[in-house]
């Protein structure tokens, strides 16, 4: 081979391997914006689910503190009994 037939050679190969790389890339590059899409819609799962926790802690706290200011029920007169029942729902 002639040293100008040689570079066709080279040169041919490596326009080859350049549409691949660039085929390549478009794959990568559409995978990887799949891949993003998953993520984003998994954060804002995530992020319901944390305001659902967040509200479920509030209510869970408010309650505590309502229990907190109930009288035992053993300290209860039974004749006073359902007023603090009635009271209390």
């Amino acid at each position: 081979l002639t040293p100008e037939e040689k570079a066709q050679r080279v040169a041919k190969a490596i326009r080859k391997q350049t549409a691949e790389v660039g085929e390549r890339w478009e794959r990568l590059m559409g995978h990887a914006g799949t891949w993003h899409e998953q993520v984003e819609r998994a954060l804002d799962k995530l992020q319901d689910l944390q305001s659902s926790m967040d509200q479920l802690d509030l209510r869970l706290t408010q309650a505590e503190d309502l229990k907190a200011g109930w009288q035992p029920v053993g300290d209860l007169l039974i004749d006073s009994l359902q007023d603090h029942i009635d009271k209390t729902t």
